[in-house]
């Protein structure tokens, strides 16, 4: 009897330890930073990119959509480069982040950037961003389009105000 209790302690307490283990775990899942958005992101040294998107409309066109936020306290220029793997072309574009603020392409108000990417929907397009003379980060932007819910009503405004050309 004495043995069988015992047993049944020892039992209870390893199933507990089993049951509780993974709070012994510093790896907790909800504790690791990331972006609740559905874009990608990067940091540079003084600038972050947030939320890049390239979105397709039904006509083809492409619109990169996402915002550049700067922690500096003087002006950055940030270069963004695409590069089409099939024929070696670059595509880049520049941009004056001021000092501590925030700049915003395809919402807010404000035109999306006019990139004529390779890659079709459900794929991702590779850009660098370079803040000064190297390479400081690449993301692969995931490539859509209006078949989902959420960004139809986006590509269908970015397709309606679209102008005929951005300056690059």
């Amino acid at each position: 009897m004495l043995v069988r209790k015992f047993a049944t302690g020892i039992a209870i307490v390893a199933l507990s330890l089993s049951l509780t283990g993974c709070s012994f775990s510093g790896n907790v899942a909800s504790l690791q930073p990331y972006t609740p958005g559905d874009g990608q992101q990067v940091d540079l040294e003084s600038v972050k990119a947030r939320n890049f998107m390239y979105l397709v409309s039904d006509s083809g066109r492409g619109f990169l959509i996402g915002s550049l936020v700067s922690a500096s306290t003087e002006d950055v220029t940030v270069k963004l480069q695409y590069i089409n793997e099939d024929t070696g072309e670059r595509s880049d574009f520049f941009f004056d982040v001021p000092a501590g603020s925030k700049i915003d392409f395809g919402f807010n108000g404000n035109l999306p950037i006019d990139v004529p990417v390779i890659e079709v929907p459900g794929q991702t397009a590779k850009f660098y961003l370079l803040e000064s003379d190297k390479i400081n980060g690449s993301m692969h932007v995931p490539v859509l389009d209006g078949t989902l819910s959420k960004f139809r009503e986006l590509v269908k405004q970015l397709e309606e105000n679209r102008p005929e050309e951005i300056e690059q």
